[in-house]
């Protein structure tokens, strides 16, 4: 890197920046509670990481309450989009995530619950739709862990005792205003299903 974006900028500076827009690029967010000393730099250089991620197409969300930055692409060339069976589990995590918060007084940083009571939620939540299979369902909590939007533990024992934590990042994955909004998009998802449709979100690549 040169020029007026690294201008006056130590040399030991430039490899926390290039690792902040490497991180924010691969998995959409820095965490704190993951990445403490990567997070406490991008604050004290916040001007600068916001230039450089800008040039590369995100615009970056500092979330200071809950200790994160969120990159959000603005070039389609940076999304994913995502299959029909990983927009409904990312739906329903979203609900889960926001009934938790308003109806139940959970932090957003307190969001969690074992795979077996989210099982049984999807069904109620997605009726005439089955949840995916194990083995399927295990790579789709992984692809959104790895794009900071879960986090899993306990995952030693029965796959239905694993732990999800939802984290706040999930509320840009899928911002909606009102609870409405995500019904109508549920039921839209519904009427793709059973037509046999694959209507699916996007999501940063």
């Amino acid at each position: 890197m040169s020029g007026s974006l690294t201008a006056g900028m130590n040399e030991s500076d430039r490899e926390p920046l290039q690792e902040c827009l490497q991180r924010l690029l691969a998995s959409g967010a820095i965490l704190r509670e993951d990445h403490r000393d990567l997070y406490d730099w991008a604050r004290l250089h916040r001007e600068v990481v916001d230039e450089l991620c800008g040039l590369a197409g995100l615009k970056l969300v500092w979330e200071h309450d809950n200790r994160l930055v969120l990159g959000i692409p603005q070039h389609p060339r940076l999304l994913r989009r995502l299959r029909q069976d990983e927009t409904l589990i990312v739906l329903a995590l979203w609900y889960d995530f926001d009934r938790q918060v308003k109806d139940e007084g959970r932090t957003p940083e307190d969001v969690g619950f074992r795979v077996r009571e989210f099982s049984e939620q999807f069904e109620a939540k997605f009726r005439h739709l089955q949840l995916p299979a194990t083995t399927r369902l295990l790579e789709i909590l992984h692809l959104l862990e790895k794009k900071s939007v879960v986090r899993l533990s306990e995952t030693a024992g029965p796959f239905t005792d694993i732990l999800i934590r939802v984290l706040p990042t999930i509320r840009y994955l899928v911002p909606f205003s009102a609870l409405d909004e995500w019904t109508r998009t549920r039921d839209r998802h519904l009427a793709a299903g059973a037509a046999g449709d694959d209507v699916g979100a996007e999501q940063q690549g």
